[in-house]
């Protein structure tokens, strides 16, 4: 059963309207969605693979703001009014995305009911994500920051607690990259979490043991 406008949720509207406005597109692995000097003209719609967004220092070290998973939206310089997007877009894996264009999804919201507040809400979003990631970069440790990325990667809530949650596998190289530290430093880390019953590492993923703890790590 379809949700109507009234009760819809604004993540339900827009991907309802990004998937009625825009078209399919086909990216390989190592392949770039865009990149910081192309024009921020469309908003994206994960549909299947991995993409990372990505910034790169002048040192030439990489920070991964954030891996977005099928059913997530990307592309949020579009919304901002910026002329080119702001991070590099990378398909992680074989991906599949729907575009659309910016003119259109602003168009749709003067007649779609809840999308104005979905694009406002998602671009809100973006900017707490971006903003928290600096400043972990800048102000935390390793294990602190790793523990960060881990409980926002499982979709922890602490007002809806749960005893586990679950990461999709992630390389450790990809980990070192979400929080600006070395692979080794990375492998180091989630050993010790490990010894201390904090995770467990299996061909799946991460499993998250202790959320409390990690939640206590991560203030760190």
């Amino acid at each position: 059963m379809v949700a109507s406008a009234s009760d819809a949720s604004p993540q339900h509207v827009l991907h309802a309207a990004i998937e009625r406005l825009g078209s399919g597109q086909n990216f390989r692995r190592h392949s770039y969605v865009y990149t910081p000097n192309q024009p921020a003209h469309a908003l994206y719609l994960l549909l299947s693979g991995q993409i990372g967004l990505q910034m790169f220092s002048s040192e030439g070290r990489t920070l991964t703001i954030k891996v977005v998973e099928p059913g997530q939206v990307f592309g949020h310089s579009a919304l901002a009014g910026g002329n080119t997007y702001d991070t590099y877009a990378q398909a992680l894996q074989s991906a599949r995305v729907v575009a659309v264009a910016r003119g259109a999804l602003l168009a749709a919201s003067a007649t779609t009911p809840g999308l104005s507040m979905a694009l406002l809400e998602l671009l809100g979003q973006q900017r707490q994500t971006l903003s928290r990631r600096i400043e972990e970069v800048a102000f935390k440790s390793v294990p602190a920051r790793l523990a960060s990325v881990l409980l926002e990667m499982s979709g922890d809530q602490a007002h809806h607690p749960q005893p586990q949650q679950h990461v999709g596998r992630r390389t450790h190289q990809q980990l070192a990259e979400m929080v600006n530290a070395y692979r080794e430093t990375v492998t180091k880390v989630l050993n010790q979490f490990r010894d201390a019953h904090l995770l467990d590492v299996d061909r799946t993923g991460i499993t998250l043991l202790n959320l409390s703890r990690l939640r206590e790590l991560a203030q760190g």
